[in-house]
């Protein structure tokens, strides 16, 4: 079998409706989880001392009746998302006639595969008991540690910050509408929808913003523990002046990115 031949079939099964409805899958995994966040963000702002992010949602998960099969099914979602993500940054976006936006929206379809097939090793650890909530301290207290590595941090705080405000900016200015189909959706569902998005992109980007500031803010301290993602920020922000009622709006905000994710599965144009 030649290379063309491998990659052809490559590009149908990327391009397969069976990819296709399994990454609207991935879609629903992903609402759960940020909904599962929204819910943590919320018990913290009440006073409780839950871990707020990705790690959190997993062992909320886990914890369960049937925790262990909805673990697997939220990694069979995150994977398909992400091989579909990947396949659409290599080979989609043909609809875009321009070159150079065409080659940033699959560089941006790449980042968000990549970061979906991270996930679901994530998701695979918890599932086979494996997960650590340490783990990100550890592999920031190492990079700490290494040569350069305070620079690295910044870059990434740099980076993280950068998405952030580009996720906050897509809720602006409504861009992800660009990726739902609306033809035949009843007007005051598809306008909840839209809102939803609004509201959720924001939230989404103002707390990874946070967290990339705190990954900067941790390089130049050398403090790991002020690098841990969303968890340090959420915690960040309720403990700053008036921050239960700005940690109850980013929990309603990052909930509401959870339920939009439930719609765009029904939406999404894949």
């Amino acid at each position: 079998m030649t290379d063309g031949s491998l990659s052809d079939d490559a590009r149908r099964a990327a391009d397969s409706d069976a990819l296709k409805k399994a990454a609207r899958a991935g879609l629903v995994a992903r609402g759960l989880v940020y909904v599962l966040i929204g819910l943590l963000a919320a018990q913290i702002a009440a006073g409780g001392s839950e871990r707020a992010d990705q790690t959190g949602a997993l062992r909320k998960v886990s914890e369960q009746p049937f925790g262990k099969v909805l673990l697997w099914l939220l990694a069979f979602g995150f994977a398909a998302y992400g091989l579909w993500r990947l396949g659409e940054g290599v080979w989609g976006r043909r609809q875009e006639s321009d070159d150079k936006k065409r080659t940033v929206k699959r560089i941006e379809s790449l980042a968000s595969g990549l970061f979906n097939i991270l996930f679901f090793f994530s998701v695979l650890r918890f599932a086979t008991g494996g997960g650590s909530s340490n783990r990100q301290k550890s592999l920031t207290v190492q990079l700490l540690d290494a040569p350069g590595g305070k620079a690295i941090l910044i870059g990434l705080g740099l980076i993280v910050i950068a998405v952030g405000a580009a996720l906050a900016w897509r809720g602006l200015k409504t861009d992800f509408e660009q990726h739902l189909n609306r033809a035949g959706a009843n007007p005051r569902v598809y306008d909840a929808v839209r809102r939803l998005g609004q509201v959720g992109y924001i939230a989404r980007g103002v707390v990874f913003g946070l967290a990339g500031a705190f990954a900067i803010v941790a390089a130049f301290e050398r403090d790991a523990e002020k690098a841990g993602g969303l968890d340090v920020a959420l915690h960040s922000v309720a403990a700053a002046p008036y921050g239960k009622a700005l940690l109850f709006a980013a929990a309603a905000g990052l909930a509401c990115f959870g339920v939009y994710s439930f719609a765009e599965a029904r939406y999404r144009r894949l």
